[in-house]
């Protein structure tokens, strides 16, 4: 693994931050005169002051963040099966929280259902070892998980290397795959077991990846855990789900780029090939050729785990042409050649973590990484979230070292990564170079989010954060296991919030347009920068998001100038489905930068199936009207003109008093509920 030339200057930067840092590793929380048991306990006694999630929450600091659960089983990974519901699985580990299974046995459990309407967790049954696992929606909206770890008893000792004691009842999840089809009653299970829900081998840490028919690629892992891969324990093959008759298809680039090929870096492109980066190495990859075509080698930094960068795909956009380009922020130079499947082999918690960031748009004639403007500092196991506004939001992860584990001591308890980081930053893609990033307004946490946190979006355009245990096992000794569930709220969470109405349940691929009102707050609201976008939250794990995109749909406005209200023009998805894949997304309209809620619909046929594709239609030109415009175009004579406006108008002054009255009405109901709500929790509280 030969590493590429830095940028000038920044080891002696580095150096210097290393010792810094280095010295105050212990001080860097933003509550760090708590000792970690201290911690807990506050988190807790914070969690139970709820808030019902789905509308606006006025408690909420725009820009900061409350701790406002308990995930039950610790946040290793994490998605948004519905509008309300949240599921959390963790690896097979002796989480307090117990759950019963078909045969009555009871074991700790390693996964849950989050409410978001109460903030509450209920325990779910998995059999097989979810631990470091992959998954992603197909077309019909089920979610699918591969892989994991070997079946496991206290302190992650594998269960033959321990006799065969099996305290927490766990069965092999190297080879596994677990389905789940969303619902919020609580009534839906994860399936697993039989030849339709086990890969062609075993697969630990492996990446995937959302097909244009809505099926998914797996790709590499290991047999069985370590801090990286070898080739003893490396699976170089891909499969696919649902199964084909051609099982596990080896793949070149999944060898050579040993030791540091974990989760490879995966993203589908418009024109059907893959594109994948792992060590410092980047190929396209043609799947019904097989063929591999090399692209320029990452600059500065290994991006993949356990450097553990965060990654995303930038809008796609009608003025982009839905062209894709990749962003790559963080990671670590550490000579990952030096370790192996057994530890790092070396201090990697005295390596300071990347800063650097760097965009490449493969499908170009010519790709090449380019320099984008660099991080506030440098982050391993940062997660990357799309907002609606078009903006990303970098948070958690830490300063120093990597992701990963080891009985070694370099530092602070088993972490391989040190100075947890608290304070998130923005990035604004559309922003001029050199301005990218902003921390202006930002909080900070008081929860550390290390190894094995994540993070996923909201309906509400909230984030939520979850998770950080980077142990062997459950510990509260620092770095702690957290079950802390905290949300991050926009900056422009507690504003008026546009409503819109006509969004519709599902997108086609091109197709007829379709038409969505609103009336805008401010009478200077330009309707051409009002945009609907379509999001997929992802599958969140180990600092990536499997599946998140982000793409505006194209429109065009009419807007009534007498009441303000637009009428958005808006088209089906491009007429290409690998440029955002089939299955469950979240739609919402953005108006002067604020998100409507969210609404959850479906992309594509709701099949597994090449989808339907039709011909994009020609949206109308945006205009303005008004009531004088439709009266100028009228026969009827000047005195029949007069007496219609007299009575429209009459009509509109009645419907306005009417309105204001129920708004007043309203608001008045809103103001006394909250004092006698407010009441009760004095009362409570006393």
């Amino acid at each position: 693994m030969i590493k590429p030339s830095r940028r000038p200057n920044r080891s002696t930067k580095k150096t210097l931050l290393s010792l810094l840092l280095a010295s105050s590793i212990a001080s860097t929380s933003a509550s760090s005169n708590l000792q970690p048991k201290e911690r807990q306990v506050r988190h807790r006694e914070l969690s139970n002051r709820r808030h019902v999630l789905g509308e606006r929450d006025d408690a909420a600091v725009p820009g900061g963040f409350k701790i406002v659960g308990d995930s039950g089983v610790s946040a290793q990974m994490m998605f948004l099966g519905t509008e309300k519901t949240v599921y959390i699985l963790d690896k097979a580990e002796n989480n307090s929280m117990q759950v019963t299974n078909s045969d009555g046995l009871t074991h700790p459990a390693w996964g849950t259902t989050y409410d978001l309407t109460s903030n509450s967790a209920t325990a779910m049954s998995v059999s097989s070892n979810t631990f470091c696992a992959a998954g992603l929606p197909v077309a019909n909206g089920s979610w699918v998980v591969f892989g994991g770890n070997q079946p496991v008893t206290y302190e992650g000792v594998a269960t033959k290397d321990a006799n065969g004691a099996n305290p927490y009842l766990n069965t092999d999840g190297g080879a596994a795959i677990r389905l789940l089809t969303p619902c919020d009653d609580g009534n839906c299970a994860w399936q697993e077991g039989g030849d339709a829900l086990t890969m062609s081998g075993k697969r630990w840490y492996p990446s995937v990846e959302l097909l244009g028919d809505g099926s998914l690629i797996v790709l590499g892992g290991d047999n069985n855990g370590g801090y990286v891969s070898t080739f003893v324990q490396n699976n170089p093959t891909y499969e696919y789900w649902p199964k084909k008759s051609s099982g596990g298809i080896h793949m070149d680039f999944l060898n050579y780029t040993v030791p540091v090929n974990l989760f490879p870096l995966t993203y589908l492109l418009p024109g059907g090939k893959l594109f994948l980066q792992a060590a410092y190495k980047t190929i396209l990859y043609d799947m019904d050729t097989l063929t591999e075509t090399p692209l320029p080698d990452m600059p500065y930094a290994v991006r993949v785990y356990p450097a553990s960068a965060a990654t995303a795909m930038l809008p796609l956009t009608p003025a982009n042409a839905y062209t894709v380009s990749l962003l790559f922020c963080g990671g670590s130079s550490a000579p990952f050649n030096k370790s192996s499947d057994g530890g790092a082999a070396f201090n990697v918690t005295a390596i300071p973590a990347d800063d650097t960031c760097v965009r490449i748009s493969p499908e170009d004639a010519n790709p090449q990484y380019v320099d984008d403007d660099s991080m506030p500092e440098g982050r391993s196991m940062g997660n990357f979230i799309w907002l609606p506004d078009g903006t990303l939001w970098m948070g958690n992860g830490v300063n120093m070292g990597t992701a990963g584990y080891g009985d070694e001591r370099y530092s602070i308890g088993q972490s391989y990564g040190q100075a947890p980081l608290y304070q998130p930053a923005i990035y604004n893609p559309s922003a001029p170079s050199g301005k990218r990033w902003s921390r202006d307004g930002l909080g900070e946490s008081v929860q550390e989010r290390m190894y094995h946190s994540s993070a996923i979006l909201l309906p509400d355009s909230s984030v939520l954060i979850s998770g950080s245990n980077p142990n062997k096992d459950v510990t509260f000794e620092q770095w702690s296991t957290s079950y802390e569930v905290e949300q991050w709220y926009p900056l422009w969470y507690n504003e008026e919030r546009p409503v819109a109405s006509g969004f519709p349940t599902s997108l086609s691929y091109g197709g007829d347009s379709w038409d969505l009102t609103y009336t805008p707050k401010s009478a200077s609201s330009d309707p051409s920068n009002a945009k609907v976008v379509v999001i997929r939250t992802g599958f969140s794990t180990h600092a990536i998001n499997f599946g998140q995109r982000y793409l505006e749909l194209e429109t065009s406005y009419t807007q009534n100038t007498d009441s303000g209200e637009v009428t958005l023009h808006v088209s089906q998805m491009p007429p290409n489905s690998n440029i955002f894949q089939p299955g469950p997304a979240m739609i919402f309209l953005t108006v002067d930068g604020v998100a409507s809620q969210g609404k959850m619909i479906m992309i594509g046929s709701g099949q597994i199936e090449t989808q339907p594709v039709s011909a994009a239609t020609v949206l109308p030109e945006s205009s303005t009207t008004s009531s004088e415009t439709k009266s100028g175009n009228s026969t009827a004579d000047s005195s029949d003109s007069s007496n219609s406006t007299a009575s429209s108008s009459q009509q509109n002054t009645a419907a306005k008093s009417a309105a204001s009255l129920s708004a007043g009405l309203k608001l008045s109901t809103t103001i006394f509920g909250g004092i006698v709500a407010l009441v009760g929790l004095a009362l409570t509280v006393l």
